[in-house]
């Protein structure tokens, strides 16, 4: 299930804009930095700051026809402790008073959208592992020569139980989920193959994640931070890209990132 809005006389076609923010014209691969910070809202209790997650994301189009493209993702990352700026080990977990182990790293994907043209709008199908996908929506607006897409993934999602295997998605060990994307480019870069975009990203887990032994606090989980569309081997945190190859040596191939778009 998919909508999408585009503003009245928009004057621009919305699947070339999509493809263009989010990537490029061309078929091939574009690059996103991301850094953001988890907190955990128990009632009670101000929200509060668990851990930093900064990743690279892949996006990869694809040319279907006149009317239609593929675009796979695929992401890797890993956890910054927030007080050090560190790879993450533990966290004390002030409400308990205990500390945990923190997860270091983590793997997304390859999932992909199959997106089409749709009259004035578009038609976005998800496919993702570990996922049951209740819908995605898209809506453009402008103001001021600058376009926002945003983009609202609503799902149910699977992680890593403690001996490493992924829970059945009817079983009571998944959260429903809700991901959010606003991505902001010029009017004027929509003619560029890829247009420099940046943005803010949301991920909103109706449970906080079982690490944090906070289960039965009741609460939610929000994961708030900035992408930034960067060159495909010229990272914009180098610290952070040298900890990735260290964390994902299978990922890459001296300074160029290799996504493993089949597993």
């Amino acid at each position: 299930m998919s909508e999408t809005k585009t503003p009245p006389g928009a004057g621009f076609d919305a699947l070339d804009a999509y493809r263009r923010m989010f990537a490029t014209a061309h078929d091939g691969d574009a690059a996103w930095w991301y850094l953001g910070t988890m907190f955990v809202e128990i009632p009670g209790y101000l929200p509060l700051p668990v851990i930093q997650a900064e990743t690279v994301m892949i996006y990869r189009t694809t040319t279907l026809s006149n009317d239609a493209f593929r675009m796979d993702w695929w992401e890797i990352g890993y956890m910054r402790d927030l007080a050090t700026g560190e790879v993450a080990q533990t966290w004390t977990n002030p409400i308990t008073g205990k500390t945990v182990p923190s997860p270091q790293k983590f793997e997304e994907g390859p999932a992909h959208f199959l997106i089409q043209r749709d009259g004035a709008g578009l038609k976005l199908e998800l496919t993702q592992p570990y996922a049951r996908i209740e819908s995605v929506s898209v809506e453009f607006s402008e103001a001021d020569g600058r376009i926002l897409l945003e983009q609202t993934e609503r799902k149910v999602r699977g992680f890593p139980l403690p001996d490493g295997s992924m829970p059945s998605l009817d079983s009571g060990d998944v959260s429903p989920a809700r991901t959010t994307l606003s991505i902001l480019s010029s009017r004027a870069d929509l003619a560029k193959p890829s247009a420099p975009s940046s943005g803010a990203y949301d991920f909103e887990l109706r449970t906080p994640p079982a690490w944090t032994g906070l289960a039965g606090h009741g609460g939610r989980a929000i994961t708030r931070g900035a992408m930034v569309k960067t060159e495909m081997h010229a990272p914009l945190n180098p610290i952070g890209w040298r900890r990735l190859k260290t964390i994902f040596p299978e990922c890459f191939e001296g300074d160029e990132i290799r996504p493993r778009w089949a597993k």
